[in-house]
């Protein structure tokens, strides 16, 4: 069995990566989900640069993305995340991050 980031951290994460009117443009996210699921061979629900007209929103989209890697990943993608983020406030994620997770280094 694969361990999760807990939901609130992941919802924190894709409101913080994710705001509703700025942050990673759908583009983005399906280019970043869909490398890192071929560098760790993991398939994502969602890896077109065409947005799918189902989803509510691309919240949605980078969430169900993030859920499908391990715990250890979703950290790992979510630190690399917040590293190369230029266009919203990631300070208090990153600080989450390094403060309940550095045990998996």
């Amino acid at each position: 069995m694969r361990f999760r980031v807990e939901n609130e951290l992941i919802d924190y994460s894709a409101e913080v990566l994710v705001p509703f009117d700025r942050g990673m443009t759908w583009t983005q996210i399906a280019k970043f989900f869909r490398k890192k699921g071929a560098e760790y061979q993991v398939p994502i629900p969602y890896s077109n640069t065409i947005y799918p007209s189902h989803l509510p929103n691309r919240r949605e989209g980078f969430i169900e993305n993030l859920r499908a890697f391990s715990r250890r990943q979703q950290i790992l993608l979510l630190t690399e995340l917040c590293e190369a983020n230029k266009k919203t406030n990631v300070t208090q994620l990153k600080m989450l991050l390094k403060r309940n997770y550095s045990d998996l280094d």
